[in-house]
């Protein structure tokens, strides 16, 4: 079990980011970045996209599900993170169907310090998660990180950017892979 020291305010927890993704409605990946290269091991382009198409398909395959099995008969629930053994999604879809996802390692180490709890009796609590478990508190920091990318480096670079279109935005005129690489690498939880 894997524990970190920390601040007073922030909780620390760490994960490797493999890859993001946007997808519109229909499926249509609109942007793709990898962090995390397979050495070794040649991935075709086809390939690639085939891998895309499995992430968005299990997305909305699961949202469906959960949907299908809730009680409620409201507007369907929102699938905000999907974690296996060895991956975690954190999702996070927009107003208009875009879906923002970003494909990690589950994290690695998770604690809090309390302030409130600190006293003279009581020393700062600290909490402790085992690998296989994720706090809520962790995913929605993700999933405020996913939606500041949307509202802020999103809009700002594709949105706004005289030649969008909406059935082909023109990612690569902008500056969006730029302000979203250093925006991630600024994340404490980047690795």
């Amino acid at each position: 079990q894997v524990f970190a020291s920390l601040s007073l305010i922030d909780s620390y927890f760490s994960m490797t980011v493999h890859s993001f993704h946007i997808f519109d409605r229909r499926g249509k990946t609109l942007f793709t970045k990898r962090y995390i290269k397979n050495y070794g091991v040649h991935e075709d382009e086809e390939q690639l996209s085939e891998q895309r198409k499995l992430v968005f398909g299990m997305l909305f395959s699961v949202r469906e599900l959960s949907s299908s099995l809730s009680p409620s008969t409201a507007e369907p629930g929102e699938l905000k993170m999907l974690k296996t053994g060895a991956s975690a999604l954190y999702n996070y879809e927009t107003v208009s169907g875009l879906r923002f996802v970003l494909y990690t390692t589950p994290e690695t180490a998770y604690a809090t310090n309390d302030t409130a709890a600190q006293s003279p009796a009581n020393s700062a609590k600290e909490t402790s998660i085992s690998e296989g478990q994720t706090s809520p508190a962790v995913t929605g920091k993700i999933r405020a990180s996913l939606k500041h990318i949307y509202e802020h480096i999103w809009v700002t670079f594709v949105i706004r950017s005289p030649m969008y279109q909406p059935s082909n935005p023109n990612i690569s005129a902008t500056n969006f892979e730029a302000s979203l690489d250093s925006y991630l690498k600024e994340m404490p939880w980047f690795r």
